[in-house]
């Protein structure tokens, strides 16, 4: 993903350097603050539950908060440090570990005391020397800002050494550029591999490809020669968005290695939404036409149709399959169904068509919703998940920003619908990011992904933005002067583009206007109080 920077007009890849990109691969949507409804939930194609509605789910059997799951180290592994075993990722002292931590950006921001405070029990930090700092000033940071504040430092590379970023590179030569610096760097690195884990690059790769996957066999290997023994995380293809690439090539990447140790990441942004459309009608035939009930002025499923609006008359979706659940009468129809890219119907009387002969089905009595089968959060994260079972790597989410439609590749997934469903499927996760900056001097405002205003300096709860409020503290009525409304400023105005008509959340009410009466601060648990750190240091 690439942007310019409003800092100077400059051009800049998203996440290719923490000092020429104010990063985040795209940003999404906060459709509302609120948790999300239990009673909106998604089923998958077998009928199961896709996404518990947030519980606090461990995979060591234990409380979310203290993870209870031991392993030995097996003989095959060699090194000191962590290591992956059974699709879960173990600290060296063979203690389950789970990341809830922070993306930081810039290697020399003022960040170091506000991590610290959040409790971030990760830290996955881009380190580069092409802006003139040493290797040896870099591990230098990553020992005494982090390893000594007992957060496991994941060190990125996000660009070769002349500056050419990995972020939605599809070329092999930047990939092998990269892996070559680490390997010309080993001597100063592998004496972290007790505590780190080492991020190759950052987003780097085709989507769905064997060039990715044979990519990185080649760039597992040169790193285990090198001497880099401890865990490897690999993010996916398509900058970084790409589940495909996890999917069908992860586990050939994973038994390529004789440690058996990688972890694989997948960065949710413009590739996951939240959208669910209620359905009104399905009119039988082959193909199969789906009625929804929706009055946005464009499609909800295809935001450059909106046929009352000069010129959006584009009926491409890009969607390729929906999940239908809910259905009454019609339940034939429930689960995953094909679908072409195009959708039509006008405002109230929207419509998909599904590559489906419904002709024999039965007749359709009422109900339903039906969702993006590929990009809907409470679908994705869950399939994620699921790989660590079938291919024996770890898996995590090592990117996501705060959501409403914010960034080049924006959703309207919200935080909390992330880490909620993450913690239900026993999923890390880490956030973009603590440090990042859309204004100048460091600075960042609630319309970017940075969780500090100020060039990650956090003392008190008014230096934290609307997304570092419901990362750090679990806020759930979060506003521009801290969680609650402190100082008098309200929300930022609501506004959903997928059904612009449409009310505020709840909890805009509380706040608006000019947030009168001062609300009192709410809070949830599914943040980074979750954290707690990997028992060896």
């Amino acid at each position: 993903m690439q942007k310019y920077s409003v800092l100077a007009g400059v051009f800049l890849c998203v996440g290719c350097s923490s000092h020429a990109s104010s990063e985040g691969s795209g940003g999404g949507g906060d459709a509302g603050i609120d948790a999300p409804d239990s009673s909106n939930v998604v089923t998958d194609s077998g009928g199961g539950v896709a996404d518990s509605g947030g519980g606090l789910g461990d995979s060591g059997g234990g409380d979310a908060s203290t993870p209870s799951g031991t392993a030995m180290r097996p003989s095959y592994n060699t090194g000191d440090g962590f290591f992956v075993l059974g699709g879960k990722l173990y600290d060296a002292n063979g203690k389950e570990f789970r990341m809830r931590g922070v993306d930081r950006n810039h290697y020399d921001s003022s960040s170091q005391a506000g991590i610290a405070k959040s409790g971030a029990n990760t830290v996955r930090i881009f380190v580069e020397t092409n802006y003139g700092e040493s290797v040896a000033g870099l591990v230098d940071i990553v020992q005494t800002q982090h390893i000594a504040e007992k957060e496991v430092p994941v060190p990125t590379s996000p660009s070769t050494t002349t500056g050419t970023a990995t972020s939605c590179s599809t070329d092999t030569t930047v990939l092998s550029s990269v892996v070559a610096n680490w390997v010309s760097t080993a001597s100063s690195w592998t004496p972290l591999d007790k505590y780190q884990i080492i991020n190759i690059a950052n987003e780097w790769g085709p989507a769905d490809s064997t060039v990715w996957r044979d990519s990185y066999i080649a760039a597992v290997a040169s790193m285990r020669t090198a001497g880099y023994m401890g865990t490897l995380l690999i993010d996916a293809g398509g900058c970084g968005q790409d589940l495909a690439d996890l999917v069908t090539y992860s586990g050939a990447v994973f038994q390529s290695d004789p440690q058996l140790n990688i972890m694989f990441a997948l960065h949710l942004y413009g590739s996951v939404n939240d959208y669910t459309a209620p359905i009104s009608g399905i009119t039988k035939g082959n193909p199969t036409v789906v009625t929804l009930t929706s009055t946005s002025l464009c499609h909800p499923f295809a935001a450059s149709y909106c046929p009352t609006v000069g010129g959006m008359t584009n009926t491409y979706s890009g969607l390729t399959a929906y999940q239908l659940s809910g259905v009454g009468g019609m339940t034939q129809i429930n689960g995953m169904q094909p679908a072409p890219q195009n959708v039509g119907g006008s405002s109230g009387a929207w419509t998909v068509t599904l590559d489906v002969d419904s002709t024999n089905f039965g007749d359709y009595t009422g109900g339903g919703t039906i969702v993006d089968y590929n990009g809907n959060y409470a679908l994705l994260i869950p399939r994620l998940a699921a790989l660590g079972a079938s291919t024996g790597a770890a898996y995590a989410i090592t990117e996501f920003g705060p959501g409403r439609n914010i960034g080049p590749s924006p959703t309207l997934a919200t935080p909390l619908e992330i880490v909620s469903t993450a913690e239900a499927n026993n999923l890390g996760w880490v956030a973009w990011a603590w440090d990042d900056n859309n204004l100048a001097n460091s600075q960042t405002d609630n319309e970017w992904f940075g969780m500090t205003y100020n060039g990650g300096a956090y003392t008190q709860d008014s230096d934290l933005t609307m997304f570092g409020q419901q990362m750090v503290e679990g806020c759930t009525n979060p506003s521009p002067g801290g969680c609650g409304c402190p100082d008098g400023v309200p929300l930022p105005a609501y506004f959903d583009p997928n059904n612009p008509t449409a009310p505020p959340p709840a909890i805009y009410a509380a706040v608006q206007p000019a947030c009168a009466g001062t609300p009192a601060p709410a809070y949830q648990p599914l943040s980074l109080k979750l954290a707690v750190p990997a028992t060896v240091f």
